[in-house]
């Protein structure tokens, strides 16, 4: 056998010991990809799985070292006790009130601010979005006491003192946050307000000439031309203060100690888990988790339909240009 035959069996057996080492590759990957992302899958969904097969247990169910996430004999004694002992559907109610007027009025009040920071030069700019984007770093406990005492006792410019009105007790009532959202210093507004902002300098500066050119206003503008291109990214908006209010527990407590909420049901349905009837602690852990899980239920639902309309706001936002 010559030194040319020989060559070329080398140089066929590397050809073939790449192809082998790229099928491997290629096969390989792909199990490891599997593996990883179902470990990862388990570990995040899996609590989740426990609390909703919790809530249909049994105490016989929870006592059984055999019974794993199925339950041998379901029931819905959980559910109906924090239906009746939490007041679950009033706390619904004026929780989905609250929910909408601050969603609405944060959208509208944020979309305005940002359309202002993007379009308009004044004096003080940067040092006024600098102090709404410190709003997002800040944490709010920080403001709890004086943010109380201005609802508690409200007064603009002591004119309602003046007047021999006094002070309005406005706590108890979906007002605080109303006046909170619709001057864009509500929850989040300092994430909401970058983002609009963003989105409108991605927005061409032509587009807004040519309306001042054919006499609209900077507002009549903005109504009939800049509102109806920002409507995907204000849904986002819309449905990010939706569901954020929805869980929210420091305003909760702030505003709201007597008025029934979905997140201070968490505090009622924790009492009757120590009463009598739920002394068990197995019991009572499985009451409040399941609490927590109607509590979110509705923000599932919400989220199924609406995902769609929100990928599409966060992908034109303009964040990541």
């Amino acid at each position: 056998m010559n030194k040319i035959d020989l060559g070329i069996k080398k140089n066929t057996y590397k050809i073939l010991h790449l192809d082998l080492l790229n099928n491997l590759k290629k096969l390989i990957w792909p199990i490891f990809r599997f593996i990883l992302l179902l470990g990862l899958s388990f570990v995040i969904i899996y609590p989740f799985l426990a609390k909703i097969s919790a809530m249909f247990m049994s105490l016989d169910d929870l006592m059984n070292p055999t019974v794993w996430i199925v339950p041998q004999s379901p029931t819905f004694d959980n559910i109906s006790r924090v239906l009746e002992y939490g007041k679950y559907w009033s706390a619904l109610g004026n929780t989905l009130l609250i929910s909408l007027v601050c969603a609405v009025l944060q959208t509208f009040s944020c979309s305005m601010v940002g359309y202002g920071f993007a379009k308009f030069k004044f004096r003080g700019r940067g040092l006024f979005f600098a102090l709404a984007i410190l709003t997002i770093i800040i944490p709010p406990q920080t403001i709890y006491i004086s943010l109380y005492m201005k609802f508690r006792y409200f007064d603009i410019f002591g004119l309602l003192g003046m007047l021999g009105i006094g002070p309005a007790k406005m706590v108890e009532s979906v007002t605080p946050m109303a006046i909170l959202s619709g001057t864009a210093l509500g929850l989040k507004n300092g994430l909401y307000i970058f983002v609009m902002r963003q989105f409108f300098r991605g927005v061409p500066k032509e587009l807004n000439e040519a309306a001042w050119v054919d006499g609209c206003g900077p507002i009549r503008s903005y109504f009939q031309i800049m509102i109806k291109l920002a409507v995907p990214m204000m849904v986002s908006i819309f449905m990010l203060s939706f569901a954020w209010q929805w869980t929210d527990t420091f305003y909760s407590e702030l505003f709201y100690r007597q008025m029934l909420v979905l997140p201070s049901i968490l505090s009622k349905v924790t009492m009757i888990a120590s009463e009598a009837i739920t002394k068990d602690s197995m019991i009572s852990n499985v009451m409040i988790n399941t609490g927590v899980i109607m509590i979110i239920a509705p923000l599932i639902v919400f989220y199924l339909f609406s995902q769609r309309l929100l990928i599409q706001g966060i992908e034109r936002s303009g964040i990541v240009g």
